[in-house]
C-alpha cells in the first residue's frame, strides 16, 4: 500500500509526518482559541474579521521571505527555527494572562507574527516531501501531508473549546506550544535524500523572478493558483461566520463552535484518505474543477437549512470535496515544476492562495452584521460553487494529468 511504504521510508517520512500531525493540531487549536478570546472580549465580528486578517494576511509578505529561505539553506533546519520562534510566541500570550498583562493589541500582534511564519512549513513540507519518498508515492504523501492537516482540524477546534471551558480562555495554548517542539525534534532528524539536478535546473542562484516565470506561463499552475485563492476566501469568510452561528443561531458557546470547524475537518480528512486510494478514471485536473462545484453545492444546504445536525453534515460534505483539491493540485505541481524551483515556487503559489484568507475573513465580518448569517453562508457556497465552474472553461486544466 503506497501510504505504508511512504511512512516505512528510511528517510523518517514516517517521523516527519507524524510531527507535522501534532503541530497542525497545536495550529487549530491556537487559532480556535484566539478567535474565541477575541469574541469573548469584544463581542464583535468585525474584531473577529481583523484577527482573522492578522493570522492570515502577512503571509502574503512573509511567503516571499519563506520562499528564499527553503531555497537558500537547508530545509529542514529553516522549518526546525520556525517551529522554535511560534512556540515562544504563543506561550507568552497565556503567561502574560496569568501576570494580568496580557492586552488584546499583543494577541493581534502575535497573529501577525504567526500569519508572517506561516508560509514556512506551508512551502517547506511540501518541498521536503519529493526527497522524502519515491515518485510513485507522491500521490499517498500528499494525500498523507493533508490527513496530517485534517486531523488538526478534526480534533484540534472540539479539543480546544473543551479545554476553554475545563481550563480556562489561553490554557490550551500551552499545549501549542509543546506541538512546535516535537515537530522541530522530528524535522531535525529526519534524512530527506539528496537528488541529481534536473536538465532544466538552473545556473546560478534561483530567483524570485525566474519561479513566478514558471507560474505564469503554465496555464495548469496559473489556473489552480488562481482558483484556490478565490475558495480561500471563501474559506475564510467561514472562520468568521461559524462562531457567530454557533453562539446566535445554536446557543452552543465555544464548544458548537469546536465541533462545527471539526466537522469541516471531519470531511476532509475522509477526503483525503479517500483521494490518497483513488485510482481517478478521468483527469486530475478535470477532477479538481468537479470538486470545487460540489464543494459549493454542499455548503449551500448549511445556508438552506440551519439546523444543527444539517449543518454539521453539509459542513462535513463540504470539507470532503475541498480536501482533494489540495492533493490532486500539489501532486500536478511537484510534477510540473523543477525540483530546484520547488522553493520559490511553492512559496508563491501559497503565497497567493493563503491571501483569499484574509480577504474572506475581514468580508465577513461586515457582512454578517449587514446580511445576516444564512446570507454570508450563501455568499461563501456561491464563491466556491463559481470557482469550478470557471476551472472547467480551462482546457489545459481538464486534461491535465
Amino acid at each position: 500500500m503506497s501510504f505504508a511504504r511512504a511512512l516505512r521510508a528510511n528517510t523518517g517520512f514516517g517521523a516527519f509526518w507524524l510531527g507535522y500531525c501534532f503541530t497542525v493540531l497545536g495550529d487549530s487549536i491556537t487559532r480556535t482559541t484566539l478567535i474565541w478570546f477575541v469574541f469573548e472580549e469584544t463581542n464583535s465580528t468585525v474584531a473577529v474579521g481583523w484577527l482573522s486578517f492578522c493570522l492570515t494576511a502577512p503571509v502574503v509578505f512573509g511567503g516571499m521571505v519563506a520562499g528564499a529561505l527553503l531555497d537558500r539553506y537547508d530545509r529542514r533546519y529553516v522549518i526546525a527555527a520556525d517551529s522554535l520562534v511560534k512556540a515562544i510566541l504563543v506561550v507568552s500570550i497565556p503567561m502574560l494572562s496569568s501576570f494580568e498583562m496580557l492586552s488584546t493589541w499583543y494577541v493581534y500582534a502575535v497573529a501577525s507574527l504567526f500569519g508572517f511564519l506561516m508560509m514556512i512549513p506551508l512551502a517547506g513540507v511540501p518541498s521536503m516531501v519529493p526527497a522524502m519518498v519515491e515518485k510513485t508515492d507522491l500521490n499517498a504523501a500528499n494525500a498523507l501531508e493533508t490527513v496530517g492537516y485534517t486531523l488538526g482540524g478534526v480534533f484540534g477546534p472540539p479539543l480546544a473549546g473543551y479545554l476553554i471551558v475545563a481550563l480556562g480562555r489561553l490554557e490550551p495554548l500551552y499545549l501549542d506550544c509543546f506541538s512546535y517542539l516535537l515537530f522541530a525534534a522530528a524535522v531535525w532528524n529526519c534524512r530527506p535524500r539528496s537528488e541529481p539536478s534536473s536538465a532544466t535546473a538552473p545556473k546560478g542562484r534561483v530567483s524570485l523572478w525566474d519561479a513566478a516565470l514558471i507560474i505564469f506561463k503554465n496555464p495548469v499552475l496559473l489556473s489552480t493558483t488562481s482558483m484556490y485563492l478565490v475558495v480561500n476566501v471563501a474559506l475564510g469568510s467561514m472562520l468568521v461566520i461559524i462562531p457567530v452561528f454557533a453562539e446566535t443561531i445554536l446557543l452552543g458557546g465555544a464548544a458548537y463552535f469546536g465541533i462545527l470547524l471539526g466537522c469541516i475537518s471531519a470531511g476532509e480528512l475522509l477526503g483525503s484518505i479517500v483521494t490518497g486510494h483513488l485510482r481517478l478514471p478521468i483527469a486530475e485536473g478535470l477532477a479538481i474543477c468537479i470538486a470545487a462545484v460540489l464543494s459549493g453545492l454542499s455548503l449551500g444546504l448549511a445556508a438552506l437549512f440551519p439546523q444543527a445536525a444539517v449543518v454539521g453534515l453539509a459542513l462535513a460534505a463540504y470539507g470532503f470535496f475541498m480536501a482533494p483539491l489540495t492533493i490532486w493540485g500539489q501532486t500536478l505541481r511537484m510534477k510540473i515544476i523543477p525540483r530546484e524551483y520547488h522553493g520559490r515556487c511553492f512559496a508563491i503559489m501559497r503565497t497567493l492562495m493563503q491571501s483569499g484568507g484574509p480577504l474572506g475573513g475581514v468580508a465577513a465580518g461586515f457582512a454578517v452584521p449587514a446580511l445576516g448569517v444564512r446570507a454570508a453562508i450563501a455568499g461563501a457556497a456561491l464563491i466556491a460553487f463559481a470557482v469550478g465552474a470557471a476551472g472547467l472553461a480551462v482546457a489545459e486544466l481538464r486534461r491535465a494529468r
